[in-house]
């Protein structure tokens, strides 16, 4: 499958490792409204041909993960994950909410340390390092759900 024109498609304007990548591929999200939808995922070329390191966070693609090893197929079109890097993603979305509680939740992410690239003044993404990073940043972000001042998804679906 190939983007057409008249598909979505989602960019990263500042991808975290952008120094890093030396590539764009996609990854294939889906069909919406009589259109596929796709993510623009920037990665660093591997000594093996259609592998590469994703090197942005991805803010919509399920199941992969800053710094993962992945393959494409000819089209350069993501097919599977070859090796996890071992990142944990969060998607954060604060649209609607109170700028001033949505710039202090904004410090409150940096202080637990993960990247974070932003897709739009709505929706964050961040990548934890390891387990225990990603635990807290879950916690925090679900007491955030909870309190009514974001909504937060994990990226992986199992």
């Amino acid at each position: 499958m190939k983007y057409r024109s008249g598909d979505y498609e989602a960019i990263h304007q500042s991808p975290i490792w952008r120094d890093r990548a030396d590539f764009v591929f996609a990854a294939h999200l889906g069909r919406k409204n009589g259109r596929n939808e796709w993510e623009q995922l920037w990665g660093q070329k591997t000594a093996v041909p259609l592998r590469f390191i994703v090197c942005c966070i991805p803010f919509f693609a399920r199941d992969v993960d800053l710094g993962d090893e992945v393959e494409t197929d000819a089209d350069y079109v993501l097919q599977r994950v070859v090796q996890r890097s071992g990142q944990f993603t969060f998607r954060v979305w604060s649209g609607g909410k109170d700028l001033s509680a949505t710039q202090e939740i904004q410090e409150e992410i940096k202080e637990l340390g993960p990247l974070m690239e932003w897709s739009s003044e709505n929706l964050l993404a961040l990548s934890a390092r390891d387990t225990d990073q990603a635990r807290k940043l879950a916690d925090y972000l679900q007491a955030r759900e909870g309190a009514g001042l974001l909504q937060y998804e994990a990226g992986h679906t199992k």
